[in-house]
């Protein structure tokens, strides 16, 4: 147990850091987004209009819009946001920690053998995200799917550099 521990700290560090490098260094961490035009109006708009914190969705869910009328997701903060927080690099690094030491579980109980095909089992874990909330918000929610695809390299790539870590460690 303490190896798998160790594995996941590790790993999750090591997912930590690349994910860093993917949003922050390489075009990964802005590929899909576009800037909403005339951003000062936009934000005036928003400003006047929503008054709480939330995930809004327009046309509403229960009407029926015509055919060509607008439709999209937001997710607001009429008062702001602070951006790279201490707490919220905190909170990162903890989920990337704990899902490296899911996955380091996983692993554990795995019968595969050989140092490459045990980190590819780790990599392949990366699809459950992927396959269940990054595809499903493109077919469901129109999300880019050159956003898709760039979550879908950073969790593949991230999952492969944790796995590296992972199978050497954990037997």
């Amino acid at each position: 147990m303490k190896r798998v521990v160790l594995a996941g700290v590790l790993g999750g560090l090591a997912l930590f850091l690349w994910e860093s490098v993917a949003h922050m260094m390489l075009p990964l961490g802005e590929m899909g987004f576009r800037a909403v035009p005339n951003d000062q109006a936009f934000a005036t708009f928003v400003k006047e209009q929503f008054k709480d914190d939330g995930l809004y969705i327009f046309p509403a869910m229960q009407q029926q819009p015509p055919k060509g009328t607008p439709a999209g997701i937001l997710v607001v903060h009429p008062g702001g946001m602070d951006e790279l927080t201490p707490r919220q690099l905190g909170s990162q690094v903890s989920l990337d920690i704990v899902v490296m030491m899911a996955a380091a579980w996983v692993l554990s109980k795995s019968a595969v053998s050989g140092y490459l095909p045990r980190a590819g089992m780790v990599a392949a874990l990366a699809l459950f995200p992927i396959l269940r909330v990054h595809l499903p918000y493109w077919n469901w929610y129109g999300f880019p799917a050159s956003f898709i695809l760039a979550e879908s390299i950073t969790h593949i790539a991230g999952f492969a550099i944790g796995g590296l870590i992972l199978a050497k460690l954990v037997r």
